[in-house]
């Protein structure tokens, strides 16, 4: 039986190009306590960078449905740092407006640009898709292993023409209340790919 301590929380995920990542749980054993100040004490040991907007943003309906209410519209924390060789990870957490817990973590993994003339190297495609499906397919297993198994996977790569986007999609709706949806976009044609992991409960 899965506890309401859900480890989950944890999506703080820590990759390399040996694919050692994994989930992290020693700080984030209770995602409904979990507080703005140990976010920003993770990710200032990960040395990510803070970009923060200024102004204010909100979740949309898609991401969080937002049953109860919570006041989200509120200036979210967010974080970017590189996981080389391959990726640049975006991090944002939405807090409740009225006692800073957290309710939503939304994660973006792009293609890591080139340091010296900031554009992406796509003389590899077939590298940088192997990539992106290796960690797609890292982030489905270590999610069902807390989870469970999905309430719905949709794979399109396979079923689009070529040239056309497609999106792979994986939900899990759990018992507990703890949610997350796995997305990976791509085009082979124009050599896209982007991964976005979105985790909330209610």
């Amino acid at each position: 039986r899965r506890t309401s301590l859900v480890i989950v929380i944890i999506f703080v995920l820590t990759s390399c190009a040996t694919n050692k990542h994994m989930f992290i749980g020693e700080m984030f054993s209770d995602f409904d306590k979990l507080k703005i100040d140990a976010v920003e004490k993770f990710e200032r040991k990960n040395k990510s960078k803070d970009i923060t907007p200024t102004f204010l943003l909100e979740t949309g309906e898609s991401i969080y449905p937002n049953k109860n209410q919570d006041k989200l519209e509120i200036i979210p924390k967010i974080f970017k740092r590189k996981e080389k060789p391959a990726f640049q990870v975006e991090i944002d957490y939405y807090f409740h407006f009225a006692d800073s817990s957290l309710k939503v973590i939304l994660y973006q993994w792009d293609h890591l640009y080139s340091e010296k003339n900031n554009i992406i190297d796509d003389t590899n495609s077939s590298q940088k898709f192997n990539r992106f499906q290796i960690k797609f397919n890292q982030l489905n297993d270590s999610l069902t292993k807390v989870l469970g198994t999905p309430n719905l996977k949709n794979i399109e790569q396979d079923k689009v023409s070529f040239g056309e986007t497609f999106r792979d999609d994986i939900i899990w709706q759990s018992i507990n209340g703890l949610n997350a949806y796995l997305f990976m976009f791509g085009n082979d044609e124009t050599g896209y790919r982007q991964i976005r992991l979105v985790v909330y409960r209610h």
